[in-house]
């Protein structure tokens, strides 16, 4: 009978165990990484007929020991790092999380970690910095942020703190704590001073430990007036009779980070009412829009941003916005939505106007689908602004000077005699950086009947560009140069972005 009782026991045991999927996917590992560790001795498990299985208390025991522990935490080196980081930092105000966590910070080490980590941000937010970066190396982590468009170290952390300060984030940004073998987002908001800030926050499992990157992201930045945005005077006028214009396709284009999201909300903010019907499909909703009925992607259930702009020509919109047009049935639909009575605006990753139209007809979207819906083509940079406090005046290189004077002669701009070029020395404004701000470079292409007929032809990216500047057209060189000699930006930075 006692045989039975135990065999009984076991069985039971057995029902509730794990196979070595399940388990694998619980701890979010590998078949061949779970079956190693059990080799090793690391974690424990049982044999089933040929089949290993693995108890949840089991699990959940490996899982609470390998968390990352502020017990290993050195406080003395930490403060030592905090002081380092205090002297790039004026009087930033603290850090308040919304919400807090619960019993936390408890021990001394928890503490300093935490102290670390309201540091981190506070210098950020006062720096206007969009993004903190942390990459672990062989002996430290390394924490970055960076400063219009550019990574400027902040600090490096003992090694022995790298893995407590990711796990802080962590439970600040809502992520599980037990999968560190697979890259996961999260999001947390926090207020420094008077502003608050939506903290989006990306893992990623690298050889040294877990990089973290948190994108600091402030409501009221993206709602920019469009005058504001840097456009010339022509150029904001054709994007203003693209936004008026009842129906079309428009596409802004550049690479990430360069404000192609800032244009599009900021002419949504500029024509979006209680009269109009406006629908948007963004991978994620990074921010609130008035009068828009914002849809975010969600591919596991279905909802990609093929499945919603077909769904929303069952809505009667008057405007339709996509985050971004990535595949030939996307783009043949947004075509779509826009020959059919709408307004259609999205963005493309392209280097230019001309490029954007060959990356269309290259998706495999028709000729005269592209030449029948386009309205209005942009493509765009983010120049940064010389600094106001040490700028000064700046005779550049010859040669670079010359090669980017020529490619703007070709692109509609003849520098003037009297050019006002200048560069920022660096202080304590901006970072010792010479650059404070940013400022956008333009190209806008309106599509008329003679671009209408090349895209037709299949013409080149280059007949295309020289058609679009015999129009009227700046190119983005142009629109650069133009900027640097304006005292706006430098000619160095204008090079730099265009290459």
């Amino acid at each position: 009978m006692a045989r039975k009782g135990t065999d009984a026991r076991r069985e039971g045991a057995d029902e509730r165990a794990l196979s070595l999927d399940e388990a694998a996917e619980r701890l979010g590992v590998s078949r061949s990484t779970l079956y190693r560790w059990q080799q090793q001795g690391r974690i424990k498990g049982f044999k089933a007929g040929r089949q290993w299985r693995f108890r949840p208390s089991e699990l959940e025991a490996f899982e609470k020991a390998s968390h990352p522990s502020a017990a290993a935490v050195n406080v003395m080196e930490l403060s030592d790092a905090l002081s380092e980081l205090a002297k790039t930092r004026g009087a930033a105000s603290g850090v308040v999380f919304d919400p807090a966590l619960s019993g936390y910070p408890a021990t001394a080490e928890e503490k300093a970690v935490e102290e670390a980590f309201s540091a981190m941000l506070a210098t950020a937010a006062e720096a206007s910095a969009s993004d903190i970066h942390i990459d672990a190396a062989r002996g430290e982590a390394v924490v970055r942020q960076r400063l219009d468009g550019v990574l400027h170290e902040m600090v490096r952390v003992p090694k022995s703190s790298h893995g407590a300060l990711v796990a802080c984030i962590k439970a600040h940004a809502g992520i599980p704590l037990d999968q560190r073998g697979l890259p996961q987002d999260g999001r947390f908001t926090i207020k420094v001073g008077e502003q608050e800030f939506d903290v989006r926050t990306a893992t990623m499992p690298a050889v040294y430990g877990e990089s973290v990157v948190m994108r600091l992201l402030i409501q009221s930045q993206v709602f920019v007036d469009l005058e504001r945005l840097g456009m010339s005077p022509e150029d904001l006028e054709k994007y203003r009779r693209a936004l008026r214009a009842p129906v079309g396709l428009l596409i802004v284009s550049g690479p990430t980070g360069s404000g192609k999201t800032t244009v599009l909300y900021s002419g949504l903010k500029e024509i979006a009412s209680s009269e109009m019907k406006v629908m948007s499909i963004e991978d994620p909703v990074e921010y609130s829009l008035p009068h828009v009925t914002q849809v975010a992607v969600n591919r596991k259930a279905g909802l990609t941003f093929l499945a919603g702009l077909r769904a929303f020509l069952r809505h009667d919109p008057d405007v339709v916005l996509a985050g971004e047009l990535r595949d030939l049935e996307s783009a043949e639909t947004a075509a779509q939505i826009a020959i059919t009575g709408h307004l259609m605006m999205t963005t493309l990753h392209a280097h230019n106007t001309a490029e954007t139209i060959i990356r269309l007809l290259d998706m495999g979207v028709e000729p005269f689908m592209v030449a029948q819906t386009l309205l209005y083509v942009s493509a765009q940079r983010l120049a940064r602004r010389v600094c106001s406090e040490c700028g000064e005046p700046d005779e550049p290189e010859v040669k670079e000077l010359s090669a980017l004077a020529e490619r703007a002669r070709r692109g509609g701009y003849e520098l003037p005699d009297r050019p006002q070029f200048r560069r920022g020395k660096g202080c304590d404004h901006c970072h010792r950086t010479g650059y404070r701000g940013r400022t956008g470079i333009y190209e806008c292409m309106e599509v008329g009947r003679e671009l209408q007929r090349l895209i037709m032809a299949r013409a080149s990216a280059e007949e295309i560009e020289e058609a679009a500047v015999r129009g009227g057209m700046t190119t983005l060189a142009a629109d650069g140069l133009r900027k640097a000699a304006e005292g706006i930006t430098s000619v160095t930075e204008v090079a730099r972005l265009l290459g």
